[in-house]
């Protein structure tokens, strides 16, 4: 611990949130936008959902290359190479003439999104650890919030004015002014002295000392089947809340916002509170919300006639979590894998994003125009999650000792 500094500065903070808000704004921006894509490209809600599932399913994959990558040849060039991406597959999607393109594109757009997600907790790992870095994890999630807060209901002003490949476009934009902000401020915070092989075997051998430490695969699950529950939600709640309820594009932005507004509101009671309660503390708190949530998701998917606003609530409770969770399960985590942190930063984001695109697919098995689909996803995903940080507890690997305060 004594090679890490002791803080963050808020700039960076600033930008990593900025970086770790690209790939929220590329699912989040266009989802008002997808029943008019099917309409307009002559696909079904099966077609257009598909464009988030390749994203996620190649988001989550290709982490577990470019974390164990960062960690052996630093996080900048792994960083730039996700920002180029990531720009050039939002203009591709702008000029897509069929959903097969929009899919593929959407695909490569998470290649990029996979590189700029797993370097970041990498570059806060390499500088603090433990309540430390749940605090700035806390922040950067906050900075991240702010941009899914505005996106849909930037999105839905973009398709009233512009159409929806103008989103694309926007996202490209987005893509390369944080690209230039990351350029002109962020160097490498991985020394050379502390960098690792990455051959086959190197890499295979990080893999399996991450694996190895059980408790911590219990926290990665616990936060990715949170993540999961947020991404079925994504999926169906256009389609719920436009066609269902019936409710406008713009009006479905400020609903969408709300969530986030929680997520951050939640986020900041966390971070006030982390450094005297520790991070296992504040993640069984976040736990207690799941499992009061997935308790009214449930009553919802037995209601014959579910209300619009108990749909809302029990949302904004879930996804309100979001912030806390990922933020104190990745401390706990990091802290006994630290010198493989971009590994076990992969790992955990492979495991968020790829559950989080099977999601998608069990909203789309189950769905038949109600909020029935959305809520049994959600709740099932809340029950897993609370089962996994409960058999944390009950594993005596030494993980996080010292992050626990």
């Amino acid at each position: 611990m004594s090679s890490l500094t002791k803080s963050v500065a808020p700039l960076t903070m600033i930008i990593l949130g900025l970086l770790m808000g690209l790939p929220p704004i590329a699912t989040d921006l266009y989802l008002p936008a997808m029943p008019a894509i099917a309409q307009m490209l002559g696909a079904g809600p099966e077609a257009v959902q598909q464009t988030l599932t390749l994203f996620l399913l190649t988001f989550a994959v290709c982490q577990l290359f470019f974390g164990p990558l960062s960690d052996a040849v630093g996080r900048r060039p792994v960083m730039i190479t996700g920002l180029a991406i990531f720009c050039l597959a939002s203009l591709l999607c702008a000029a897509a003439t069929d959903t097969g393109m929009l899919i593929l594109f959407r695909g490569l757009q998470g290649v990029g999104a996979a590189a700029i997600v797993v370097t970041v907790p990498a570059v806060v790992r390499d500088q603090v650890a433990g309540s430390a870095f749940s605090r700035v994890m806390g922040f950067i999630m906050m900075v991240m919030a702010l941009a899914p807060l505005v996106a849909p209901l930037l999105g839905s002003f973009i398709l009233m004015l512009a159409g929806w490949r103008m989103i694309f476009v926007v996202l490209g934009a987005a893509a390369s002014l944080v690209a230039l902000l990351y350029l002109a401020t962020l160097g490498e915070t991985l020394p050379a002295g502390r960098r690792t092989s990455f051959d086959p075997r190197s890499v295979a051998r990080n893999y399996l000392r991450v694996l190895s430490d059980r408790r911590a695969v219990c926290y990665m699950l616990c936060s990715a089947l949170a993540v999961a529950a947020m991404f079925g939600f994504l999926a169906a709640s256009p389609f719920v809340y436009i066609e269902y309820y019936g409710v406008s594009e713009q009006a479905y932005g400020i609903l969408f916002a709300l969530n986030i507004l929680a997520l951050i509101t939640m986020a900041s009671i966390s971070n006030r509170l982390v450094t005297r309660h520790g991070p296992r503390r504040m993640l069984g708190m976040a736990m207690g919300m799941v499992l009061a949530s997935t308790v009214l998701l449930a009553i919802i998917a037995l209601s014959p006639d579910p209300a619009l606003l108990l749909v809302v609530i029990a949302v904004m409770l879930f996804i309100g979590t979001a912030g806390v969770i990922n933020a104190n399960a990745m401390a706990l985590v990091l802290d006994s894998l630290g010198p493989v942190s971009g590994s076990a930063s992969a790992m955990a984001g492979s495991l968020r994003f790829g559950l989080g695109a099977l999601a998608p697919v069990a909203v789309a098995l189950l769905f038949d125009g109600s909020p029935a689909a959305l809520a049994i996803v959600m709740a099932a995903c809340g029950c897993a999650s609370v089962g996994c940080f409960g058999l944390a507890l009950l594993l005596r690997d030494p993980v996080g000792e010292t992050a626990q305060g």
